[in-house]
């Protein structure tokens, strides 16, 4: 699978040279400003993670408020660049999932993005799996039900993604909250429970069941609906 990275920022002679290498490793890259982030069409490309140049925004919490405001980057893992300066501003956020201190080198940016991708299980391999009426394309991003693509957001895709590769398995939802949202994440387990009930919403009463609750425990992918 060729991960699809988001850029954001000014397009500075360091992002563009970020991007250029990114691009000669194998991915595919988007450049966006932050203040033109709603022209996305996140419809039609799904990224895989979001790495923002703050180094020269003055105040971080205001961007980072605008960015995660955007529905193409909301859920996205959540790389910042920023300078030592704006560590102690940094410390006070939420909704960031690393960071690097620049300047620094595009292969370290590269480094640190690999890291981030492969922590919170960004992507996983395989092309897929059908359950009745209900195809999901690992590769592409997609399930469908019935020949129809589902809009699931990225998490919900995420969560049942997870789930279904793991067949049978029970999970905490302290556990999903760690594997799907990261250990950095910083909410309640509520946010699992919020997600598995707007996903059986989309599944529709057939197939809502394949996300099985276990009382006082958690979840699992419910095999035996296959």
């Amino acid at each position: 699978m060729i991960e699809s990275i988001l850029l954001v920022g000014e397009l500075s002679a360091d992002l563009k040279r970020l991007k250029a290498h990114l691009l000669k490793q194998g991915f595919r890259v988007f450049c966006a400003e932050l203040d033109g982030l709603d022209d996305l069409q996140s419809g039609k490309q799904r990224f895989m993670a979001c790495a923002w140049d703050a180094a020269g925004v003055v105040r971080l919490a205001d961007g980072l408020n605008r960015l995660r405001s955007e529905s193409a980057v909301k859920e996205l893992p959540l790389m910042v660049l920023i300078k030592e300066g704006q560590i102690k501003d940094f410390l006070s956020q939420k909704g960031i999932d690393d960071f690097v201190f620049v300047p620094a080198s595009a292969e370290a940016i590269e480094a640190r993005l690999r890291f981030l991708l492969g922590r919170l299980n960004h992507p996983m391999p395989g092309d897929g799996a059908r359950i009745g009426a209900l195809e999901i394309n690992m590769d592409r991003y997609e399930i469908r039900l019935e020949g129809e693509p589902l809009e699931l957001t990225y998490k919900e895709f995420e969560l049942f993604r997870f789930l279904a590769t793991h067949p049978g398995r029970v999970f905490s939802r302290d556990q999903l909250l760690n594997q799907v949202w990261g250990y950095n994440f910083i909410g309640g387990t509520r946010t699992v429970d919020v997600h598995v009930r707007r996903l059986r919403s989309k599944l529709g009463p057939k197939y809502a069941a394949l996300v099985d609750t276990i009382r006082n425990v958690g979840y699992r992918f419910n095999e035996n609906l296959r």
